[in-house]
């Protein structure tokens, strides 16, 4: 987080082993480069700077804690999810594609994104079928709790498991 702007990327390497690895580190190296970028320029820098690679499915979520809102941009199976309080949620689009290989469309998408709201991204090796709601309080733990139960009761066990949870601190009684 820099200047009330979380950034957070995820990158899943096409397929399984060394070539796959290598993609999703090519990506990061882009991401790291350029986060502060706009998120579809983040994408678009990604997606020629993994041409030599076999491609990745990424995602890019730039949060702007002050105005409450978050820009993300998608390319491939990466799911992102804003859970509302009241049970609401938000589904975020990625358009289909691989980035460094083929890519109709890069955009950058808007989302309100309420301070008590929580954000996961996720790869395609995690079940879609998840629901906090099925878990009493879990939404109020941590972000590492969360995150942790999700791959313990959704992680599909035959291909590798990203999944990022973000959410607001509670702030400390001082």
């Amino acid at each position: 987080m820099r200047d009330g702007r979380l950034s957070i990327f995820v990158a899943d390497g096409l397929g399984h082993g060394l070539a796959a690895h290598d993609a999703a580190q090519a990506a990061i190296d882009v991401f790291g480069r350029d986060h502060e970028a706009p998120t579809k320029r983040i994408l678009e820098s990604v997606h020629a700077g993994l041409r030599h690679t076999r491609g990745a499915a990424v995602a890019v979520a730039a949060i702007d804690i002050e105005r409450a809102i978050a820009h993300y941009a998608g390319l491939g199976n990466i799911a992102a999810v804003i859970l509302l309080v009241d049970g609401g949620r938000h589904n975020l689009v990625s358009h289909n594609g691989t980035a460094g290989h083929t890519s109709a469309r890069i955009q950058e998408f808007t989302y309100p994104i309420p301070a008590d709201a929580v954000l996961v991204m996720c790869s395609d090796g995690l079940a879609t079928q998840w629901d906090l709601a099925r878990y009493p309080g879990l939404r109020n733990r941590s972000a590492t709790v969360i995150a942790g139960v999700l791959y313990r009761d959704f992680s599909r066990r035959r291909d590798d498991v990203t999944v990022v949870v973000a959410k607001q601190r509670p702030a400390l009684a001082g």
